[in-house]
């Protein structure tokens, strides 16, 4: 009987034990998120895409009707070869909201998924003119559990291309996108992310617009006792400005 008791004190010991080690092991005590760009290797030329990789469904166009309300101005001599687009309208024509990483692991997308702020009416990169080089950071989101293990680690990498214009007229932004960089995510637990553009609007004028766009980065890390959710928010510019908002 003695015996029998000592057995179940000791179970019962090794058991908290193993508890108080799990609970430990789950729960998040510290996340960061830092600018590791330098760190990072530059892109090269064969990362980048354009507006539309394939233009061959648009008739060539040998003009463009500028409109703005109540202030059209015509380029080219056709009407029928002419392309109109509304500068000062700004819309996205890409995605909106899409996965980065999908339980733990990086969700492969053969085609780079991107959003736009661009003038209503434009269908084709060679629409446009005077793009900038692209931009690119990348930022490093860290979790540590209460023994300071690293149990989450993620790299993303931030793109856009700005400064695009319509025969001069107007400030815009194509390829704007979030991807993953790195990934490693400890036993036990379950990350997601995923890229969302909630807006996309005219920071200037009619008469000179510039393109504005929000992008969110927003995960969650989930464990048998831990739900995190954090979102870190962007804002580019037409003319190639890049804003962390606090």
């Amino acid at each position: 009987m003695i015996r029998s008791l000592m057995s179940l004190v000791l179970a019962l010991g090794v058991s908290s034990s193993a508890w108080a080690m799990d609970k430990a092991y789950f729960d998040i005590k510290k996340v960061t998120v830092t600018d590791v760009t330098e760190q990072q290797p530059e892109l090269t030329a064969g990362q980048r895409t354009g507006l539309l990789d394939d233009c061959s469904a648009q008739a060539p166009q040998q003009g463009i009707l500028i409109s703005r309300t109540g202030d059209p101005a015509v380029v080219g001599l056709n009407p029928l070869d002419q392309l109109q687009v509304w500068v000062d309208q700004i819309i996205n024509i890409g995605k909106k909201i899409w996965a980065i990483v999908e339980a733990g692991k990086p969700v492969v997308n053969i085609k780079l998924d991107t959003a736009n702020a661009l003038p209503k009416g434009v269908r084709c990169w060679t629409d446009m003119q005077g793009w900038a080089m692209p931009q690119s950071k990348v930022y490093r989101v860290q979790y540590e559990n209460a023994y300071g293990m690293t149990v989450v680690d993620f790299s993303y990498r931030l793109m856009f291309t700005a400064n695009g214009n319509v025969d001069g007229v107007g400030k815009y932004i194509t390829n704007a996108t979030f991807q993953p960089a790195n990934l490693s995510v400890g036993w036990g637990f379950r990350f997601d992310a995923t890229a969302a553009i909630p807006a996309v609007f005219n920071q200037g004028t009619k008469q000179d617009p510039v393109a504005g766009m929000q992008m969110n980065m927003a995960w969650r890390v989930d464990s048998p006792l831990a739900h995190e959710e954090s979102t870190e928010s962007y804002f580019v510019t037409g003319d190639n400005k890049l804003v962390k908002m606090k």
